[in-house]
């Protein structure tokens, strides 16, 4: 909990999330099921991203291939969940790639 002292500058509200997550706008393809989205990423860590709301997305729970456009590398095809659906998008959890696969292109491509 924050206390006023030594650290009075800090912000009272803190980031509690495990990774950390930088702002991007990449093309990204969302595909579940039938239905195949063509959205834009909000902000990605080496283990989820966000995605900007354009369209009804799957629920929360749902299974997804996302392909990740980052500029100037290959697209990146990732498994992922559904993990939280917000007024300004969803989050999705990925499943089975790796940090070291993920986290080179996550710090060298964010804006």
């Amino acid at each position: 909990m924050w206390s006023p002292g030594r650290d009075a500058k800090l912000s009272t509200v803190q980031e509690h999330r495990r990774y950390a997550r930088v702002a991007a706008t990449w093309p990204v393809t969302v595909r579940t099921g039938d239905q195949l989205l063509r959205l834009q990423t909000v902000n990605l860590s080496a283990h989820g991203v966000k995605v900007g709301l354009d369209a009804a997305l799957p629920p929360v729970g749902a299974s997804a291939h996302l392909r990740l456009e980052p500029p100037d590398a290959p697209p990146m095809d990732v498994e992922a969940i559904v993990w939280r659906a917000d007024d300004d998008g969803s989050a999705f959890f990925f499943v089975g790639t790796s940090y070291a696969e993920l986290q080179p292109a996550v710090t060298s491509h964010a804006e």
